[in-house]
């Protein structure tokens, strides 16, 4: 399933850091980067249980993994490219994630035809849509 990702704000900071708030599906986010491996990457911001503002493991985060990845992708694709770059689509994790009756039909709001032939795989489907 696709994530509606929306960016209100996105700063650079004096450091060569960035920053950003916005919603992910409705919930609130505020993004902030670090550095791996020479290049800046986002990371989720959220209240401990003392208040603090910090990174959160998994089991305690409110965003799952797949939100995760969708929200680093998105502020990626505007840290890079501009806002036209945002919003390409679902990342392939949504994909897989979502049934062979939703990827046909995505399928078919794309364009892309062979989606219904016979035994075509749900694999098939996702590597079509990735593509």
């Amino acid at each position: 399933m696709a994530k509606n990702v929306s960016i209100n704000t996105f700063t650079e900071n004096e450091d060569g850091s960035f920053s950003a708030t916005g919603t992910l599906d409705g919930k609130a986010f505020l993004a902030r980067t670090i550095v791996y491996r020479g290049e800046p990457i986002f990371k989720v911001q959220e209240a401990d249980q003392d208040g603090e503002l910090g990174r959160q493991r998994l089991d305690s985060s409110q965003f799952t993994r797949g939100e995760r990845i969708a929200l680093a992708r998105a502020l990626k694709a505007r840290r890079v490219g501009g806002k036209e770059q945002a919003s390409t689509g679902p990342s392939r994790e949504d994909l897989e994630s979502s049934t062979v009756k939703e990827l046909r039909a995505l399928c078919k709001e794309r364009g892309v035809s062979g989606a219904h032939a016979k035994g075509v795989t749900k694999a098939d489907l996702v590597e079509k849509l990735a593509a």
